[in-house]
């Protein structure tokens, strides 16, 4: 190539750090070159500019304008600034150069390399003579750093920072390299006079630069350093605290825009809108687990698209003349807004005292025994904030409540057989033979125990009192609403189970849903329903001296059982409700005693296991679409149902960075996909994990689930032939998936673990034992239910033959799977050797501590898959 000289803007880059880097981590260290380079090469493409040389961590470019080169600094560094960060540093400078057989020479080339050396990681620094080319264009900002003497330049230069939003700029900062500030130490008598203009020229700067540099730090403080931190919490908690909360406050503050920051808000925050009946009512919130803190301001209502913590909140909405409505909630993957959108506050006195009013809902039935029942709505009814207490019963009794036969409006069963008022009534005395309940004596309660709830008391002789206050007792349906058993981890820790006596009412911190207290432990609460044995009635909320897990479970005893934990509530119908008349019949609650259940023999379980054998036919596979994320290829594939001339779907996660052939696990999912007609392939942030391991992932559309959404529509077993055909085409599906993955060479064929969530934790207890190309199993939650299905699909008769190492995490807490009736009997019925099983319970509900999970899922797969590449 010919000699040329001519005017051009020189851009030097580096990247900091980088020999050390490539001594601890080669591989590192070239990815970020390549980042650099790519992203160079697109830039250039857009700009103009070419590469001179690249070499090593450090490219020389030349560019026909010095605006062009500025715009090519500014996209690049500020992609660099992203997550995986690579720390570079810009210098650029105009000036005439000799292009030369692929090279350039000259001051110019030099002046650029010296302001590259001077800069900071993630900062452009550029010349005086780039300065004059570019001052006009508004979209670039610059900050003068002053002159500086660099080395082997004879006239010190003038250095200014490129200052636009999320880049480095190093105000204030000293600066090392090849070269350093200028210092004119003659000053003249002009010089002086002018001195005294610079004095008040800086002053004025200085004034200016007080108000205009802290925003740019400030965004730049929000970017790198507080974004940070809530992207990591969010990767280490499902629920995110409201610490990080306040941190995205503080970071919209001052980019509002930003879109990572816009991406983050749905996992750390709901946004809603309160409205109350009549306006004006001051919203205040704070942690729920947190009760001695200070109560925090939301506003005024009308409310509207406010954020809060997406956590469990204790939420209070106060006008003065009108009765406080607290309220619990939501769920970490709901929303408030259906909860709490519409609120009718109550003048005082206008509602009976210590009731709340609770809003029309859908009774949700999160109490094992009586998932069944699900679904019924349920009209606005009022109901006792606290259980019934000793000295509210004792007026009953000082009223003559026993003698009145007004207020005893049940037959009285004993075992099967009716008995009357008059022999009912002589068995209800206390432990002096004087009328009242069981455990008072000498017809009172025990002193200091006015405040207590009442106990020791029969269904009777709680629907009389009830009955007495004009009132009646609630409903399983009433009562399932208020107590929220989903929300067992939050409110056992602050509710009395303390195995020692009852507490006063409405001591204990943990309330539930709109400020119901003491539904979880204290008294077990006496509820109208009957079962369908005769003479039992429900029972609910465990007592004082129950276990914790009785809060989720449902119980049934002698309606003339008087055991001194079993207290009561009441409620209130309101006028026009229509719900009630059918929420007060018997219900057989479903139980099934895990101890005396015996799974089939082995000869009628393999007649079971041919259900799920199918021809070995051709897959006729199609990948009908590719996503790149940031850590995964993700592909859509289609291939042929094992039944029906179906296709199914699979969407299948590479781990980026890794070489194949990859260990694969494949996820099972909760019941939101029965519930979800589309999946979202971007949706499993919660296992990404898996790929960071260096795993595949791979999630299978189930039939009856997402796109193949059918007549499904719960995932509870039950005895009926469409269940029973569903758990059989799981099984296919997953067995199909296998036979998929088998025929890719990027894939380890015999390196396959299950992964089970929620549902998927039940069904960890079928999968495996169908499908021996398993090798390792996780479940996220699992135990075993009450619903009885079919033999032939009955999870109780796959248990002994799953074989794989299984690993169970449960938590103590858990709504659906409780410690000793679901996952203890789950995991004492596992065929797998005892060395090769292992269940960790964690002071959790329906999920464990994300960080466990991970910890405890890549140990478990690193020791029976072996450790991935």
């Amino acid at each position: 190539m010919p000699r040329s000289r001519q005017l051009a803007a020189i851009m030097f880059a580096d990247i900091v750090g980088f020999t050390a880097l490539m001594q601890n981590d080669e591989a590192q260290a070239l990815s970020l070159r390549q980042k650099l380079k790519s992203n160079l090469e697109k830039e250039l493409l857009k700009q103009g500019g070419k590469i001179v040389k690249f070499s090593g961590d450090g490219v020389l470019c030349s560019f026909d304008s010095a605006i062009a080169s500025v715009h090519v600094a500014i996209a690049l560094q500020l992609e660099m600034l992203e997550d995986p960060i690579v720390p570079v540093r810009i210098g650029i400078h105009q000036a005439d150069v000799i292009f030369e057989e692929g090279d350039v020479h000259g001051d110019g080339v030099n002046i650029a390399s010296r302001l590259e050396s001077l800069a900071y990681p993630g900062s452009i620094f550029i010349s005086s003579k780039v300065y004059d080319d570019i001052k006009n264009q508004k979209e670039i900002q610059t900050v003068s750093l002053g002159k500086y003497v660099l080395k082997n330049v004879s006239e010190p230069l003038e250095i200014f920072c490129i200052s636009n939003p999320g880049l480095e700029v190093p105000v204030g900062k000293k600066l090392e390299g090849k070269g350093i500030k200028y210092v004119d130490d003659k000053i003249s008598i002009k010089k002086r006079t002018l001195l005294l203009r610079t004095i008040l020229v800086l002053a004025i700067l200085g004034i200016l630069g007080y108000i205009l540099v802290p925003p740019i730090l400030q965004k730049q403080n929000a970017r790198n350093k507080l974004l940070p931190v809530i992207q990591k919490s969010i990767e280490e908690n499902y629920r995110v605290p409201t610490e990080i909360f306040d941190l995205g406050l503080e970071a919209e503050k001052y980019i509002p825009n930003d879109s990572t920051l816009i991406k983050l808000w749905p996992r750390i925050a709901t946004t809603m809108s309160i409205v109350t009946e009549p306006l004006g009512a001051e919203v205040f919130w704070k942690d729920y687990d947190k009760p001695e803190n200070e109560w925090r301001y939301a506003g005024v209502t009308p409310l509207t698209d406010i954020k809060l913590p997406r956590i469990y909140l204790r939420i209070e909405m106060r006008k003065e003349g009108y009765e406080t409505i607290e309220y619990a909630g939501p769920s970490p993957l709901a929303s408030l807004q259906t909860a709490i959108d519409s609120l009718k506050l109550d003048a005082v006195g206008t509602v009976p005292e210590n009731m709340a009013r609770i809003p029309k809902n859908e009774a949700k039935m999160y109490i094992v025994g009586l998932e069944q029942e699900g679904g019924k709505m349920v009209e606005e009814f009022l109901i006792d904030k606290y259980e019934v207490s000793n000295k509210e019963f004792k007026a009953f009794i000082d009223a003559g409540g026993y003698l009145n036969k007004a207020y005893w409006q049940f037959p009285m069963y004993l075992g099967d057989q009716e008995i009357t008022f008059e022999a009912a009534v002589k068995m209800f005395v206390d432990k002096t033979g004087r009328t009242g309940p069981a455990n008072w004596e000498a017809g009172s309660y025990p002193n200091g125990a006015e405040n207590h709830p009442v106990t020791g008391v029969s269904w009777y002789e709680a629907a009389a009192y009830a009955a007495f206050v004009n009132k009646q007792l609630p409903t399983v349906y009433h009562w399932s609403i208020v107590a929220e058993t989903s929300r067992s981890e939050f409110i056992i820790p602050l509710s009395n189970f303390n195995g020692k006596s009852t507490v006063p009412v409405g001591s204990s911190k943990g309330y539930s849903y709109f400020g119901i207290y003491d539904l979880a432990g204290n008294a077990r609460e006496w509820c109208f329903n009957g079962s369908n044995q005769a003479g039992q009635r429900y029972v609910l909320g465990g007592g004082w001296n129950d276990p914790t897990y009785s809060f989720n479970d449902s119980y049934t005893q002698s309606a003339f059982d008087r055991s001194v934990a079993n207290g009561f509530r009441c409620m209130k119908e309101l006028p026009g409700d229509t719900s009630m008349l059918g929420l007060l019949g018997e219900i057989a609650p479903l139980f099934r005693d895990y101890k005396h259940e015996k799974p089939v023999d082995d000869k009628t379980f393999a007649l079971y296991l041919n259900q799920f054998k199918y021809d070995k036919t051709p897959l006729e596979s199609s990948v009908e679409k590719t996503i790149e994320s940031d850590i995964a290829k993700i592909e859509k594939i289609t291939f042929d149902a094992a039944y029906n001339n179906e296709r199914m779907q699979a969407w299948i996660y590479l781990p980026k960075d890794v070489e194949p052939p990859y260990q694969t696990i494949i996820f099972y999912p909760g019941s939101n996909a029965i519930y979800t007609t589309e999946f979202d392939p971007e949706s499993l942030w919660y296992i990404d994990f898996i790929l960071k391991s260096g795993r595949a992932l791979v999630y299978p559309i189930y039939k009856g689930t997402n796109e193949r959404h059918d007549e499904l529509n719960s995932d509870l077993p039950d005895e009926s032939v469409v269940y029973k055909d569903h758990v059989i085409m799981w099984g296919k599906d997953f067995s199909r998936t296998v036979d998929y993955l088998e025929t890719r060479p990027d894939i380890q064929a015999d390196k396959i673990g299950y992964l089970g969530w929620s549902w998927g934790g039940y069904m960890g207890g079928i999968i495996p034992a169908i499908e021996k190309r398993v090798q390792a199993v996780v479940l996220n939650v699992g135990g075993m239910v009450m619903n009885k299905s079919l033999p032939e699909v009955d999870q109780l008769n796959y248990l002994p033959r799953v074989k794989q190492p299984i690993l169970m995490l449960n938590g103590k807490h858990d709504m659906f799977f409780p410690i000793e009736t679901s996952q203890q009997p789950m995991y004492d019925f596992l065929g797998t050797a005892a060395q090769d099983k292992k269940r960790i319970v964690y002071e959790a509900g329906h999920l464990v501590p994300r960080t466990d999970f991970v910890k405890e899922t890549l140990s478990w797969y690193d020791q029976y898959l072996g450790p991935a590449k």
